[in-house]
């Protein structure tokens, strides 16, 4: 009896450890599944939309702007008068009011042979600053002239071109030469001249033509012109002295006779 009754006791006991274990391997593996569950929704794949801004780095050209070239006289960067600016109205801005207008003729001589006098006038002063110390020339012509000599007063003298003499001053060490000048200012602001003919560096554009010389080492020469008032002065010469002009100058005239 007591053998039966241990028998029992063990057989009790090895059922219920055996319940106890599948109950607690079952929640362990749930667990597990769960746990695994849990990873892979935490690990899911997530598409990025956010943009990546890709940026190009483009060749860059330092490129020094081209000055233009005087349109009449520049002082300081500043158009004082245009071309074609009639004499009185640019003696009231010279500084130098001491200043007198030489007048003289420019003999020319036409393709048809007649001897032709150009009416022109020039102003000259004086400018120094820190630098330079600068000789100006203004010159005038007058053109309307060419069309009836009553046109003879100041106001029918235009502004057609300018001539400027600069000397550079002591200026120690370093000491500036034309040179310099030539390669620090003029070619730097207006680029590469038109033509260079072994003396002149020359500029030109619709309106003007500049011409930079260096004369030696402490001076340098600078002229410019107006192209369009030199192709006035033409146009005027062709127009009363060519052959179609004095034939339409003599029908003008011959309306005046009754006969």
């Amino acid at each position: 009896m007591k053998k039966m009754l241990i028998y029992k006791i063990l057989i009790f006991l090895s059922t219920v450890v055996y319940a106890d274990g599948l109950q607690l391997f079952g929640g362990k593996k749930s667990s597990e599944n769960e746990g695994s569950k849990q990873s892979f929704n935490n690990d899911e794949i997530v598409d990025d939309f956010s943009t990546t801004e890709v940026t190009s780095r483009k060749n860059i050209e330092s490129v020094i702007p081209v000055k233009r070239i005087p349109q009449g006289w520049v002082f300081r960067d500043e158009l004082l008068a245009p071309w074609e600016s009639n004499l009185p109205a640019v003696l009231s801005i010279i500084p130098d009011t001491t200043v007198e207008v030489v007048y003289h003729d420019d003999n020319r001589t036409t393709k048809e042979g007649f001897v032709l006098p150009i009416k022109r006038a020039s102003v000259e002063f004086q400018y120094t600053s820190r630098l330079t110390h600068e000789l100006i020339m203004l010159e005038f012509v007058n053109v309307d002239f060419i069309y009836s000599t009553t046109n003879n007063n100041d106001s029918h003298f235009i502004l057609e071109g300018i001539t400027k003499k600069v000397k550079l001053k002591d200026t120690g060490f370093p000491q500036l030469t034309s040179n310099d000048i030539v390669k620090h200012k003029v070619l730097m602001e207006y680029g590469t001249p038109k033509e260079f003919d072994g003396v002149w560096h020359i500029y030109e554009d619709v309106n003007s033509n500049y011409k930079v010389r260096e004369l030696d080492e402490r001076n340098i020469k600078v002229e410019t012109k107006s192209l369009k008032v030199v192709d006035k002065l033409e146009k005027a010469i062709d127009d009363t002295y060519s052959q179609q002009g004095i034939e339409y100058k003599k029908r003008l005239m011959v309306q005046g006779i009754d006969i």
